[in-house]
């Protein structure tokens, strides 16, 4: 059987539009004034001209900076770091995991991360940042960092491509992702977590923690309408996530009043978590159909 894209090629075109239309009125001239690579010397570690140091090699490194003699001394893959120029730049999560093939209206879950991936790394690439991410699945997929146009729209295609099937092995976890993030970053990136948030947990903290010493950090939580609250329906067969089928009668009054109390405790608490963490907190539902008008993309924000 054959399952269809998150997004189409006619879905992106237009949100290739809606981006350059929600960033024209924008302007990076008080974030960076110098927009053209090598105009200004910076601090940070980065692909420029001048050597800074060596670090071990992440996914997504490019093969071309490899340092090859500290590989061969110590066994272990190491690249090397550069002082470069400073130019903003975005690195997108986005969580296409189990969890996140789930809808009941309008897309998925992760269709709707899909969205606003693209919407992101369109508006990035519109005003001249590069974009880099990695799509959160059973096998992450790795993308460095570019501002080739073509790049960029490989990345968003493959974050818009069918979800491959699910895993019968163990998925990773957010908080086994997050410091690869870290290490593989270069500082002062724009990182976008988008997710359901479904496995945040105290494990996550130390990672966005040290993200968020390096990094401004924006987290997009998207929930279907079904996780806030229950349709008034009939006796269902509803399978959770860890398997096991339950029969739930969604014409009690009770039952979903209590489900929505729980939900919406639930999601406070993980937005006033990651609040807590000085995360920039948003949530998305799928029915939403101009998530541009909630999230914020990445022109006219401080570095």
């Amino acid at each position: 059987m054959t399952f269809p894209p998150l997004l189409t090629e006619t879905e992106l075109q237009a949100l290739y539009q809606r981006a350059r239309s929600a960033t024209a009125d924008g302007s990076l001239q008080n974030l960076l004034e110098q927009r053209q690579a090598g105009d200004v010397a910076s601090r940070y570690r980065g692909a420029g001209l001048d050597y800074a140091e060596s670090r071990p090699y992440q996914p997504g490194d490019e093969p071309r900076f490899m340092h090859w003699s500290v590989t061969a001394r110590t066994g272990k893959a190491h690249v090397k770091q550069f002082r470069e120029e400073r130019r903003p730049a975005v690195f997108i999560v986005l969580d296409r995991r189990k969890a996140m093939r789930f809808g009941t209206k309008v897309r998925l879950k992760a269709a709707q991360a899909a969205r606003v991936a693209a919407l992101i790394a369109f508006a990035a690439t519109q005003q001249g940042w590069a974009a880099s991410g990695v799509i959160l699945e059973a096998q992450p997929h790795w993308f460095p960092a570019s501002t080739d146009t073509h790049v960029v729209w490989e990345f968003v295609r493959q974050c818009a491509a069918t979800c491959p099937p699910l895993p019968t092995t163990h998925e990773p976890t957010l908080a086994s992702i997050l410091p690869l993030i870290n290490a593989s970053v270069v500082r002062g990136t724009h990182v976008y977590l988008l997710s359901d948030f479904t496995d945040l947990d105290a494990a996550c903290e130390a990672h966005i923690l040290q993200l968020l010493h390096h990094h401004p950090l924006f987290t997009v939580q998207v929930l279907d309408s079904a996780e806030c609250e229950l349709p008034a329906a009939r006796r269902l067969n509803l399978q959770g996530l860890d398997g096991i089928t339950h029969c739930v009668n969604l014409a009690d009054p009770i039952l979903r009043e209590q489900f929505r109390q729980q939900a919406a405790t639930l999601h406070d608490e993980q937005a006033q978590r990651l609040r807590g963490w000085g995360c920039h907190y948003t949530q998305l539902l799928t029915a939403v159909d101009a998530p541009e008008l909630v999230v914020p993309l990445p022109h006219g924000m401080g570095t």
